[in-house]
């Protein structure tokens, strides 16, 4: 008999896996979660590359920029791209004009800030009793422009379902920032604050601009500025001043430090929140999950249901954060070392303080987990305003009497206030019985 030739299966089941992994891939999660560990890894580690580069001095510079600049971001945040992903779902038919129109008004917006910003660095100069270094105030203008009209165009494609997208926009950029400063360095160009900012605007000017553009050329209609400008204010009225409020608890203090004490004080106490840090990442990745569980353990079972879900998540993530922060300050010399160079070493009283820190914080997110889920956030933003006006009373005393250590404990009492505040202001609920 001859044999009989195989039987070829249809590729039907493979065709379904395809599909299937397409389907997953095009998830907004999955995006937002690749994006975020794309920009948070960003951020960690071209802040470690650059300290190693320019040195603690010049690095030091180079957080001044980065605070000021976060600082207009936040604002930027507030008033359009934070109200546009709640506004972006309405009226599909209309989006490239809107779109369109928010990217217009963000352009306006990061010009304002961009001036902002270098105004703001003129008079860090200033009252330091230093020469303007137009270098840096160039470069972190240009930054403010950047990031803002990139943070614009990544909140825009998500908003669109183009998350992927996106992802590969801020993959292109962390790629590109390092190549910057190793052809810098290979011409023989001076390694230092200015030239770091500068890599960082470019990176994200190049990688944003040609979807910016997209987004721009996209058919629409004509632009509606001031409609779209007073929705936004409308959503965005509160978040503005709370900008304001969280940027002095904290930011606040490294200005005035790097004011009073000089640029190696301010690069030092950076390194110091860059190794605690890690473990603010980690809690950060808990958003993913945290808020939902709360919200539906509330739905299901109301306040009772609602703290008994908290307890349990505490006590399970508090010893996990208590190991990873004793790890990273016990031996907080050598890791300084091994990170950031020996130069940096000296700053480990700090990554001890700081650590601190962070367990108020881990602290206060919990109980802030309570209020969003019963839809109460006035005791959060009440909390944060008495630990504002605690760090502005403390800050330049602190600082004065205990240099970089001060401000550590400036960072650290702050947080410290808040989460006492939102704690007690649960166990008077808890005793009125609701």
């Amino acid at each position: 008999m001859v044999p009989q030739a195989p039987v070829i299966q249809p590729l039907g089941d493979e065709a379904g896996l395809v599909a299937r992994a397409r389907r997953f891939a095009r998830r907004p999660a999955l995006a937002s979660l690749l994006d975020q560990a794309v920009v948070s890894g960003f951020g960690f580690v071209s802040g470690i590359v650059t300290a190693r580069l320019v040195g603690i001095e010049e690095f030091g510079l180079f957080v001044l920029i980065l605070i000021v600049t976060a600082f207009a971001q936040g604002l930027h945040n507030a008033l359009v791209t934070a109200p546009m992903m709640t506004l972006a779902a309405q009226g599909r038919r209309s989006a490239p004009t809107y779109d369109a129109t928010v990217l217009a008004a963000a352009l306006l917006a990061a010009l304002a800030a961009a001036a902002g910003v270098a105004l703001a660095l003129v008079g860090i100069f200033a009252l330091r009793h230093h020469a303007v270094e137009w270098g840096v105030v160039l470069a972190g203008a240009g930054l403010a422009l950047a990031q803002n009209l990139q943070l614009t165009v990544r909140r825009t494609l998500f908003a669109r379902g183009r998350g992927l997208v996106a992802v590969a926009m801020d993959t292109a950029r962390a790629v590109a920032f390092p190549l910057v400063l190793g052809a810098a360095w290979g011409a023989g160009l001076p390694l230092d604050a200015a030239l770091a900012t500068a890599a960082l605007a470019g990176t994200a000017l190049v990688t944003a601009a040609p979807l910016a553009y997209a987004i721009w050329r996209a058919p629409r209609r004509a632009l509606r500025l001031g409609p779209v400008a007073r929705r936004h204010w409308g959503i965005g009225r509160w978040m503005f001043p709370l900008v304001f409020v969280t940027f002095g608890q904290e930011q606040m203090a490294w200005i005035l430090a790097g004011i009073m004490l000089g640029d190696e004080a301010i690069g030092g106490l950076r390194a110091a929140q860059y190794l605690v840090g890690f473990v603010i990442i980690l809690l950060t990745a808990t958003e993913n999950i945290l808020p939902t569980a709360a919200a539906r353990a509330y739905e299901t079972g109301g306040e009772g249901a609602l703290r008994a879900y908290l307890e349990k998540a505490t006590l399970t993530l508090g010893p996990v954060v208590a190991l990873f922060l004793l790890a990273i300050a016990l031996p907080a010399g050598t890791w300084l070392t091994l990170v950031f160079g020996p130069a940096f070493a000296d700053y480990a009283a700090s990554v001890r303080i700081l650590a601190l820190a962070v367990a108020c914080i881990f602290l206060r997110d919990m109980v802030t987990q309570y209020f969003r889920a019963i839809q109460e956030t006035g005791p959060v933003f009440r909390a944060f305003v008495v630990s504002l006006v605690v760090s502005l009373a403390i800050m330049v005393p602190l600082i004065a009497y205990d240099g970089i250590t001060g401000a550590a404990l400036v960072i650290t009492i702050g947080h410290a206030v808040s989460a006492t505040h939102l704690i007690l202001t649960l166990r008077r609920r808890s005793a009125r019985g609701g």
